[in-house]
């Protein structure tokens, strides 16, 4: 009779601690290489009826990314500071209604709608998509 004298091979258990470290670190580099930058918020309220018909509406057509602003047959600049200020200067209780060609950004209806603030303008509104 022959003995078997090998010792039995035990099945390795594998460490996860590794593991674990290799998920923490990767949790710090995500937590500390991300940025939090706060969303500022733009007040839009939905439009009413009313029966005052008194103000007068000038609408802006902003026709392309560049500031490009076509109002009563002629063509502004959205940077041009001093020709939105005289064309708010005309009308300055007039609603300016925004009309925006499709496939200009939101940036730059923003950037007009700050502009036209800025230059006095009180009652400003978005018109719609030009076909």
């Amino acid at each position: 009779m022959q003995l078997d004298l090998q010792p039995v091979r035990r099945r390795q258990a594998i460490s996860l601690t590794p593991l674990i470290d290799v998920v923490f670190i990767l949790l710090l580099f995500f937590m500390l290489s991300s940025s939090f930058m706060q969303w500022r918020q733009i007040d839009l309220s939905a439009a009413q009826a009313s029966n005052n018909t008194s103000s007068e509406v000038h609408r802006l057509r902003l026709i392309s990314d560049q500031g490009l602003i076509e109002h009563g047959g002629q063509r502004y600049q959205m940077q041009d500071a001093v020709a939105l200020h005289a064309l708010v200067l005309d009308a300055p209780e007039a609603v300016f209604a925004i009309e925006v060609a499709p496939g200009v950004m939101t940036q730059t209806m923003i950037t007009l709608l700050d502009n036209l603030k800025q230059a006095g303008a009180q009652h400003v509104s978005l018109a719609g998509v030009l076909p």
